[in-house]
């Protein structure tokens, strides 16, 4: 069997078989097969598409590529979340502290931020954690303290690594059975026993309708189900950020906020995810487990469990509790509103906006400004006056036109779509 063989037979539009999947991610993962040919195979899948056992093959065999993750000796119910992108979505920060300190252990791989969308990794590095922990390092936090939050390590998962760089250059990105083989081929590779997937539609997701997110969900749930493992997915709504700040200290420190108490639709839907977790790691009913979120929170048990997390991995557990150790850039300005009506605030724009002001990644490597950024001073769906502070920019040496066009008013009130569409179990 060659290389040249597999993408032949996908070019042909045949189904693949798992012997075929293996030897070309295993092609991959040592460098035998070249970009050029990555770059044949993920057009002709997303031009032909695949079968859904076919993808969860491509899936297995993208995870057997390289080393999984042991699973700790201690026991427990492991758990892990993974939004598949966007703007001010840090329900990490806020999930991982609440469940953990219920017992329910957090085993979670995150990623870095790019081009629009912000990553969970680099706001784990605002409050100075390390997050590049080896796998034996990985294992002893979350059986110790119950959570740990840390990137893919070169040995996990190669061929995605790879196939993903080649993807994002190829304009073959938003092919479904490659978004849904990319994600679920990192959360195999952990020892979590509960997925949960969030899903993202709109304009700051990679997609942008309802269906469509919730095509890419069912997929992803049902290679989960071959893989044995307890996945679930939410489709959520990402037109506007989900949170009241774009930019990485902003989004730390709001996350501290919200274990503090504050509620909004980043507080809503990290506790609807804890409810949904919660349910299935410890067989409450959702209102029970929403109960238990809220009360772990009012506590202060959360708050604490984060700066442990914090601590564990190397990073200024003052932080947590002194939001000026997180600091903003010096050059603050006022985005106001240039006439009366009803607010839009576009998430892609907005993201992009922050992205520009060096608060994000044009390509993977690039160094981020941790205190840029924007802070809502107004919600999607508030009315506002002519004049009405909507944000403040956060800025250093560079500057952007695009924020002004992230904010839209209207005479009409907008629809307000609800925060989550739908969820499958």
């Amino acid at each position: 069997m060659r290389v040249f063989d597999v993408i032949e037979r996908k070019k042909n539009r045949a189904e693949l078989t798992r012997e075929e999947l293996r030897f070309f991610c295993r092609a991959v993962a040592s460098e035998e097969a070249t970009d050029s040919q990555i770059a044949a195979f993920c057009m002709a899948v997303l031009l032909n598409g695949m079968t859904d056992r076919e993808c969860a093959n491509l899936t297995l065999a993208m995870t057997e590529s390289g080393e999984t993750l042991p699973r700790p000796q201690g026991g427990g119910v492991f758990a892990d979340k993974h939004s598949t992108g966007g703007v001010s979505d840090s329900t990490t920060l806020v999930l991982v502290p609440v469940l953990s300190a219920l017992g329910v252990k957090c085993a979670k791989l995150s990623g870095r931020g790019l081009a629009h969308t912000g990553g969970t990794l680099d706001k784990m590095e605002s409050f100075g954690c390390r997050v590049d922990l080896s796998p034996e390092e990985f294992e002893e936090q979350v059986q110790t303290i119950g959570a740990a939050v840390a990137g893919q390590t070169k040995s996990t998962v190669p061929a995605d690594k790879r196939m993903y760089a080649v993807r994002d250059v190829t304009a073959t990105v938003d092919s479904v059975p490659l978004i849904a083989s990319s994600v679920m081929s990192k959360k195999l590779a952990s020892f979590a026993d509960i997925i949960l997937l969030d899903v993202k539609y709109g304009s700051g997701a990679f997609m942008k309708r309802e269906k469509d997110a919730e095509t890419l969900a069912r997929l992803m749930v049902s290679i989960g189900k071959t893989a044995n493992r307890r996945v679930s997915a939410a489709i959520t709504r990402m037109d506007s950020p989900l949170g009241d700040n774009v930019g990485c200290n902003l989004e730390a420190r709001e996350c501290v906020e919200v274990l503090k108490g504050k509620r909004n639709d980043l507080a809503e839907l990290s506790l609807f995810h804890c409810a949904k977790i919660l349910r299935a790691a410890r067989g409450v009913s959702e209102e029970e487990g929403l109960r238990l979120a809220k009360e772990c929170i009012a506590s202060g048990n959360a708050l604490e469990q984060l700066e442990k997390i914090v601590r564990a991995q190397g990073g200024d557990g003052r932080s947590v509790r002194d939001e000026t150790r997180l600091p903003l850039a010096k050059n603050v300005r006022e985005i106001r509103a240039d006439r009366e009506g009803w607010l839009s605030v576009d998430a892609l724009i907005l993201g992009t906006a922050c992205a520009e002001l060096g608060g994000g990644r044009l390509k993977e490597g690039d160094e981020i400004d941790h205190t840029v950024g924007y802070s809502l001073k107004k919600r999607a769906g508030d009315h506002v006056k002519k004049g009405e502070v909507l944000a403040l920019e956060y800025s250093n040496q560079k500057k952007t036109a695009l924020a002004e066009r992230a904010f839209g008013i209207t005479a009409e009130r907008p629809a307000q779509k609800p925060l989550v569409y739908s969820f499958i179990e």
